[in-house]
């Protein structure tokens, strides 16, 4: 009996995860991923932790992400993502999240100054990532693991024209581009390439 209540309450406990990932909107995981997961990572497995609520926390949400506006369903989806990042030590974006030329903007904040990018499983080896902008903006890209392991990670000054980056794979895993400026930047488009 015991044996079957732990396994009734490991399956509930795993569908409730899941139904709580797939009703994370893409517009909050982009924003949290890209003003968020970088400091607060150092909750992954309980090395760094607080638990004030999400109702204490509405005000720090609303001023690191630039938006007074933020809903309670919203600032609801940070506290699942920051509890998801808490637990399994993984980054988190929905799992139809994916990119083309043609809806780039839905990866960035809403004022243009960071996109976080899902490029999806990569597989070990060297690769070459090209990078087309409609402005001369300065960046900073990082390329990073579902686990937090950085691949990536350069500052772009707006003289250089040549965007192209080079970098090396060593596990197959789902991997991520951050790209934040200090003013709006505009991708139009984005390329990688297994060399």
């Amino acid at each position: 009996m015991k044996i079957t209540i732990t396994l009734f309450f490991i399956i509930t406990t795993f569908l409730y995860a899941a139904q709580n990932k797939e009703n994370i909107s893409l517009k909050s995981s982009v924003t949290f991923n890209i003003l968020c997961s970088k400091c607060h990572k150092g909750q992954c497995s309980g090395r760094l932790s607080f638990d004030t609520g999400s109702g204490v926390a509405s005000n720090h949400i609303k001023r690191y992400a630039e938006d007074d506006n933020i809903s309670k369903t919203e600032i609801k989806e940070y506290f699942t993502l920051l509890n998801y990042m808490k637990k399994e030590c993984l980054l988190l974006m929905p799992s139809d999240a994916k990119f083309t030329t043609s809806n780039l903007s839905s990866f960035a904040i809403p004022s243009n100054k960071g996109y976080f990018i899902p490029l999806g499983v990569l597989k070990k080896g060297d690769y070459s990532l090209f990078i087309k902008t409609q402005n001369d903006t300065p960046f900073r890209i990082e390329l990073i693991s579902s686990q937090f392991d950085s691949y990536l990670n350069r500052s772009v000054c707006s003289c250089v024209k040549k965007r192209e980056f080079e970098f090396t794979i060593d596990e197959d895993t789902n991997y991520f581009l951050r790209i934040k400026s200090r003013k709006p930047l505009h991708l139009k488009n984005i390329e990688i390439k297994k060399i």
